[in-house]
């Protein structure tokens, strides 16, 4: 059996209010980081990263975290620290989690809508070819 795939849904809520809160909340800490408000800009990047969270199903959201985990053990605990305490490096390593989880779902949710756009849009998507159990 031969199926195409034709969309791909990594989406949790739709709501365009919950895109609209992620492009303004991003372009609000852009421009509050240009402005040198860093205490304005951290709170608008955290409402974009909780909309972007908010957006991506939780398992798609869980896998990326524990991939961040890794990285940050690795990064931050498994290798010399740099003079940094342990609470530092233990902080450091839940924040590159977070952060890396909030990345790569808006990477993931960027790439999967511009694929169903391309796919409406009359090219053709991959396929995937299936067996029967007998």
């Amino acid at each position: 059996m031969a199926y195409r795939v034709r969309r791909i849904d990594p989406f949790w809520f739709r709501s365009p209010v919950v895109f609209g809160a992620a492009v303004a909340g991003g372009a609000c800490a852009l421009l509050a980081a240009q402005a040198g408000s860093t205490t304005v800009a951290l709170l608008c990047a955290g409402a974009c990263a909780v909309a972007v969270f908010l957006a991506t199903k939780p398992a798609l959201s869980g896998v990326f975290a524990f991939f961040g985990l890794l990285g940050g053990v690795v990064t931050f605990l498994a290798s010399p620290g740099g003079g940094l305490a342990p609470q530092t490096r233990l902080l450091a390593t839940a924040g590159f989690s977070l952060f890396y989880m909030v990345l790569m779902d808006g990477v993931a949710l960027s790439v999967c809508a511009l694929y169903n756009v391309f796919t409406r849009a009359g090219f053709r998507g991959f396929s995937l070819d299936l067996e029967s159990r007998v």
